[in-house]
C-alpha cells in the first residue's frame, strides 16, 4: 500500500510530540506530589510536637496537684490526735474525717495512674516522632537525587520538543494544540476501525484512508487526529529510548 511519506512525518511527528507532552506532564505531576509530600509532612510534625507540648504541660499541672495531695499525710496525723484527744466526746467528727481522708486518698491515687498512663504516652508519642522524622530525612534525600534526574529529563524533553514542533505545519500544531487543551489527548491512535478510548466505529473507506496515510484524518465526534495502530505502535517503540532516558 503506497503512502504519502509527508503526510507520514506529519503524524509521526505530531504523535511523538503528544508522547513528549504526556511524558512532561507526568514527570511535572511527580516532582509536584513530592513537593505537596513534604509539606505535609512537615505540618504532620508540627501538629504531632503541638500535642505532645500539650500533653507535657498537663503531665506537669497534674504532678502539682499531687505534690499538693502530699498533705494527705498531715490530715492523717490530725486523725490521730483527735483519736487521742477526743476519741469520745467526737465520734461523729472523727468519721467524717476519716471518710474524707479515704476519698481523697482514692483520688491521689487514680491521679497516680493517670500520670502514669500520660508518661507513657508521651514516651511512645516521642518514639513516634522519632522515627518518622528519620523517615523523613531519609526521603527528603532520595527526593533530592530523583528530583534532580527529574529536572535533568524535563530539560531533555523540552529540547526534543522544540526540535519536533519545527517539523510540523503550523496549521496543524495549532489544531492540535485546541484539541490537547480541550481533551487532554489530540492523537487516536485506530486498531481495527476503533479508535482508543471509544466504542464508536470508524467506516471502511475512513479506515482504508487512514492506513494510506494520503491525508490527516479527523474523528467526527471528538474532533480528534487519527493514527492508525501500527504506525502509532512503531512510535512508542521508538520514543522509548528518549521518554525514559534518564
Amino acid at each position: 500500500m503506497k503512502t504519502n511519506s509527508r503526510i507520514e512525518s506529519q503524524l509521526k511527528s505530531i504523535y511523538r510530540l503528544q508522547l513528549i507532552h504526556l511524558r512532561l506532564k507526568y514527570l511535572n505531576y511527580i516532582i509536584n506530589i513530592f513537593t505537596v509530600f513534604i509539606i505535609r509532612f512537615i505540618l504532620f510534625l508540627k501538629q504531632k510536637k503541638r500535642y505532645l507540648f500539650f500533653l507535657t504541660q498537663r503531665l506537669k499541672n497534674n504532678k502539682k496537684l499531687l505534690r499538693s495531695n502530699s498533705k494527705l499525710n498531715i490530715y492523717k496525723k490530725k486523725i490521730i490526735q483527735l483519736l487521742k484527744s477526743l476519741q469520745k466526746k467526737l465520734a461523729l467528727d472523727l468519721e467524717y474525717h476519716y471518710i474524707s481522708f479515704l476519698l481523697k486518698k482514692r483520688k491521689a491515687l487514680n491521679k497516680k495512674k493517670k500520670i502514669i498512663i500520660k508518661s507513657i504516652k508521651i514516651k511512645t508519642i516521642k518514639q513516634y516522632l522519632l522515627i518518622k522524622d528519620f523517615i523523613f530525612k531519609r526521603k527528603i534525600i532520595n527526593y533530592k537525587e530523583i528530583k534532580e534526574k527529574l529536572k535533568k529529563q524535563l530539560i531533555f524533553l523540552k529540547e526534543i520538543e522544540k526540535k519536533i514542533k519545527k517539523q510540523i505545519n503550523k496549521n496543524f500544531l495549532k489544531r492540535y494544540k485546541q484539541i490537547l487543551s480541550i481533551s487532554g489527548i489530540a492523537v487516536v491512535p485506530v486498531y481495527k476501525k476503533i479508535p482508543f478510548g471509544t466504542y464508536i466505529l470508524i467506516t471502511q473507506q475512513k479506515y482504508y484512508e487512514l492506513l494510506e496515510r494520503k491525508k490527516i484524518i479527523i474523528e467526527e465526534i471528538s474532533g480528534r487526529i487519527l493514527i492508525d495502530f501500527y504506525l502509532a505502535n512503531k512510535e512508542n517503540n521508538k520514543m522509548k529510548k528518549i521518554l525514559f532516558k534518564f
